[in-house]
């Protein structure tokens, strides 16, 4: 697949907290816009090879036209198009110099005329198209591939290729959504890219067929192979799609949920946020932190279904109506699992206040009964409820939130999911917002996309509100 993003504003590049992020804006651009002129000054006559094919670059033009004017959003910034199956058959059949062209002209037009681009944004993605095509046909013409139909010997050229292919294209990417978030470029590419290395290999795959079936039945070949690239891309719309629906669904219960209570609400993204953090620092996979935070953002959703004079009392709860509350964990999990794809996330709201010492609820529950999003979530539950300020008291000092999380750790807490937490807290990584203070950048997947590419601690012996 092929990615892109848009020019970043004024204002992010302003954000950009060093001169080496700023210099990095300036050169790496440069850099990969200047190889391939290097290239066709300096390169030798294997790399410079080309094939002229009229009636085949006609139709890869226009093929190229299409898939460039109808990319697909990326949760995190961003688009991708079927474009790089494209850009493989042409580098196979026309050489990477016709095929960087190729990108070129459709890219630019493309952009600005149907997706309405800025005209530097335009360009600027025109020509990384074809710098990164250029550049990937080059490393496979200097390994040995040869011009036209796949052979044996040009496996390892083009696993070369592909491989160049996806690192600058993405690389790319990540550099320009990293200046917009201020996240590292290589945590961008391990969560957003690092799943998608299969994909583009069945992408690269594609393009072989593409390249043998031009030669071997000609452009009425290619036009029937057509089919199921945008059948390919038509799936891949669709799942875009039901990604937002999912997304908005979570939106749609924290709406809810802070219709009742608007602390509440404040409080789950917080918790989110807090988990989100966690999650990563212990290495979780991707798809598994995005359940955790949806679970997260929802973990209390269970409230509605209580007396909505508990839910606002100002007030402790008393035993009651502790009890009344320690029903909403089970509540929750039913709302939340009528959504298939967050059958997961309704097992952690089921269960995110499960205690190692077995005091937690619902009762009955064991060690393996509880995920990992769960201990998490139940964690940054907790540090949340006690450097918040509630109606009856104050919010504690971090230090000594983490203090009373740690002393609790093995008997209230789970001990691994504390020190994350305080790791994360002495690295300085976990930015602590209180309530009633900014708003918390929702995750990346949350995020809108476009076509740019009195009382004592209230959770250390006991929750002040369940």
């Amino acid at each position: 697949m092929k990615v892109t993003t848009s020019l970043p504003t004024s204002r992010p590049f302003a954000r950009l907290r060093s001169r080496a992020a700023r210099l990095a804006w300036l050169v790496f651009p440069s850099f990969v816009a200047a190889l391939p002129v290097l290239l066709a000054i300096f390169g030798g006559e294997e790399v410079k090879q080309s094939h002229g094919d009229t009636i085949g670059i006609a139709v890869w033009f226009v093929l190229l036209l299409v898939a460039e004017s109808h990319p697909v959003p990326l949760p995190r910034g961003g688009t991708t198009t079927i474009a790089s199956v494209l850009d493989v058959g042409a580098i196979l059949l026309f050489g990477p110099w016709i095929a960087g062209a190729l990108d070129l002209v459709t890219a630019i037009p493309a952009q600005l005329i149907m997706l309405r681009e800025r005209p530097g944004a335009a360009i600027l993605n025109g020509g990384i198209y074809a710098s990164t095509t250029i550049l990937a046909g080059c490393a496979y013409l200097a390994a040995g591939g040869a011009l036209g139909a796949p052979r044996m010997t040009d496996f390892v050229p083009i696993l070369l290729a592909g491989a160049l292919y996806y690192a600058v294209n993405t690389g790319w990417v990540c550099l320009f959504v990293g200046a917009n978030t201020q996240e590292s470029p290589r945590t961008i590419w391990r969560q957003q890219f690092r799943d998608g290395v299969f994909l583009h290999g069945l992408a690269v795959a594609f393009g072989l067929l593409f390249a043998q079936v031009r030669i071997a039945a000609g452009i009425p070949g290619v036009l029937l192979l057509v089919v199921p690239l945008f059948l390919a891309r038509y799936a891949l719309r669709l799942y875009a799609d039901l990604r937002e629906d999912l997304v908005s669904f979570v939106r749609a219960l924290s709406t809810a949920l802070d219709a009742v209570d608007p602390y509440t609400h404040k409080h789950s993204v917080r918790v989110a946020s807090y988990s989100v953090c966690v999650a990563r620092h212990l290495g979780l996979p991707e798809p598994e932190v995005e359940m955790i935070h949806y679970a997260a953002l929802v973990h209390d959703i269970g409230k509605i279904a209580q007396r909505p004079d508990v839910i606002r009392k100002p007030t402790p709860l008393d035993d009651e109506e502790r009890k009344l509350m320690m029903r909403h964990p089970e509540a929750g999990a039913k709302i939340v699992e009528q959504i298939r794809a967050l059958k997961a996330a309704a097992e952690m709201v089921r269960t995110h206040h499960w205690r190692p010492d077995g005091k937690g609820y619902p009762p009955g529950l064991t060690a393996l009964d509880v995920p990992l999003g769960a201990r998490v979530i139940h964690v940054c539950d907790a540090f949340d409820a006690m450097t918040s300020d509630r109606p009856y008291r104050s919010g504690l000092p971090v230090a000594r939130a983490l203090s009373e999380l740690h002393r609790h750790a093995g008997t209230q807490f789970d001990a691994e999911i504390v020190a994350a937490l305080v790791e994360l807290h002495e690295a300085g990584s976990l930015e602590v917002v209180r309530n009633g203070s900014e708003e918390i950048t929702p995750a990346p997947w949350m995020a809108p996309t476009g076509h740019r590419r009195g009382e004592g601690p209230a959770s250390a012996t006991q929750p002040a509100a369940p």
